[in-house]
């Protein structure tokens, strides 16, 4: 109903200047990143708003062009970050928690961090091996490895400096972490440098499986390369 009803507001506008040729919906089509969300289905939004169009066009006698805008939808769930547990903390005391530390964090995927969205989050034993699974589950809060209060990888929904815990493999230290939903709004507004850490590289992964690396890891010098001197006499 809210996509029919969008359609038709905006159609509403292009019959005002008969020089439009093209109606752009935008986006904001849900992604089901996690396993209780679900995915827009296009098929059934898109009936509605092909009618709404199809009405224009008998009315006014002009077709449009319909124009979206769906790049999260394409990608959200092509891409993950894959990280290594740096550290795991314990805190003792009402209130207390058991932290995985990473080796990244919102310099790479500051969704979490900006708005409390809710990735989901794999641990694998860092000997690669099958059976070092396990079964062994703990409850655990995942941070980043910024300086700051709002490096938080598992936050409550929609508030993103509350800590929650989250049910996780039992990880050790060298560990590795996959936070998956990742491929979109995550490398291309991540905080990059944010305390000096080099922008991290990104792998592509063919159908067939195999990897091309598609960006390097930013050297540390290309950090500070534009900084420069401050003339004698400021200070």
């Amino acid at each position: 109903e809210i996509w029919q009803s969008v359609a038709s507001k905006s159609l509403s506008f292009c019959k005002i200047w008969e020089s439009v040729t093209a109606c752009n919906l935008g986006g904001g089509y849900k992604v089901g990143r996690n396993p209780d969300e679900q995915t827009t289905d296009l098929q059934s939004i898109g009936g509605p708003v092909k009618e709404a169009f199809e009405g224009f066009k008998e009315e006014t006698g002009r077709e449009l062009t319909l124009e979206i805008e769906p790049g999260t939808f394409l990608v959200a769930n092509a891409g993950a970050l894959v990280c290594t547990v740096q550290d795991k903390v314990f805190t003792t005391g009402e209130g207390s928690h058991t932290f995985l530390k990473l080796d990244a964090g919102m310099t790479d995927v500051l969704r979490p961090s900006l708005y409390g969205a809710i990735h989901p989050i794999t641990i694998f034993p860092n000997s690669g091996v099958t059976s070092d699974v396990g079964s062994d589950v703990e409850e655990v809060v995942v941070v980043g490895h910024c300086c700051e209060s709002g490096d938080l990888m598992t936050p409550k929904p929609g508030q993103p400096e509350d800590l929650e815990e989250r049910p996780l493999r039992a990880a050790t230290v060298g560990d590795i972490c996959v936070m998956d939903g990742s491929g979109a709004y995550c490398s291309g507004m991540s905080t990059k440098n944010y305390n000096s850490f080099p922008e991290a590289p990104e792998v592509f992964v063919d159908a067939r499986g195999e990897c091309y690396v598609i960006r390097e890891r930013q050297p540390e010098a290309k950090i500070y390369e534009h900084e420069r001197e401050v003339p004698d006499g400021v200070f």
